[in-house]
């Protein structure tokens, strides 16, 4: 059962759009957007001026509706494992809350853990922060977060319930099976051996990936209501894990899936809206 004050504090206005971070694989729902703008991500301040794009990403912030709902989608990110600092991986996170975002949806492609199977889509529940580092470290990481100068943010219930109850709604409605679960954020750009993978089992982890934990960090110092849905697209740990195989299963039937709950998420926030 949600709490009622965790619901009136979710409400979207929606003089606030939802901001959606897309994943590798998930491009193609930036298609959708009736869009109004569009904003290059050299204009972010703090997004790195001489990034280049992963395969499956694009650098450019579409603004406009879906659903009806007023959003604000980034079809791509920067990671840790390119070289960038944790804080120039957040400036997107940043940029929506400087847009008026207090709602947003962070999508990623990870392998699974435990007993998750390959081509679910994941709900976030909970993080295991595995990079070796934090957005919130040093003054510049505190300024862009907040005008505090307490560096201590509790990071409990970093995801919200209520959309992740939405989210669950959504795939039960859709037909699509989801599996809640905790995902470890490691640095990469390596896959994970077969030890790390036992590792991250006695850890508590059920999903992997090289994204999302800081953009979480980011959001949830700003405030901002964070529901986190990930592709499991394969076994981590296998000798063949590849960045093709990730943008092949993403680009299939989890991919479609993926978009039908954040599709049904962003219809039931306009219901809560009205």
């Amino acid at each position: 059962m949600v709490d009622e004050r965790t619901v009136a504090f979710c409400e979207p206005s929606f003089e606030h759009p939802v901001a959606i971070v897309l994943g590798s694989g998930l491009g193609s729902l930036a298609d959708r957007v009736r869009a109004v703008r569009r904003i290059p991500y050299d204009d972010i301040e703090g997004f790195p001026d001489e990034a280049i794009p992963v395969e499956g990403h694009r650098h450019e912030v579409i603004v406009g509706t879906l659903e009806g709902v007023p959003v604000v989608v980034y079809p791509g990110r920067v990671h840790l494992y390119q070289g960038y600092s944790a804080l120039a991986v957040t400036s997107l996170v940043r940029h929506a809350h400087h847009l008026g975002c207090r709602v947003i949806i962070l999508t990623c492609a990870s392998g699974a853990v435990r007993q998750v199977a390959p081509g679910t889509v994941g709900l976030i529940a909970d993080q295991i922060n595995l990079t070796g580092t934090n957005p919130l470290v040093g003054l510049g990481g505190l300024a862009a977060a907040r005008d505090r100068e307490d560096p201590f943010v509790p990071m409990a219930g970093a995801y919200s319930p209520y959309l992740t109850d939405l989210a669950r709604a959504a795939g039960e409605e859709a037909g699509v099976p989801l599996a809640d679960g905790v995902y470890a954020g490691l640095l990469g750009p390596t896959y994970e051996t077969a030890a790390e993978v036992r590792a991250l089992g006695i850890l508590g982890a059920d999903f992997v990936g090289c994204s999302t934990v800081c953009e979480a960090i980011m959001a949830h110092t700003l405030e901002m209501q964070v529901l986190g849905v990930t592709l499991v697209t394969n076994r981590a740990g296998q000798p063949a894990n590849s960045h093709k195989e990730v943008l092949a299963e993403a680009s299939g039937a989890i991919g479609k899936g993926c978009t039908d709950v954040i599709l049904g998420v962003l219809r039931r926030l306009a219901a809560t809206a009205k």
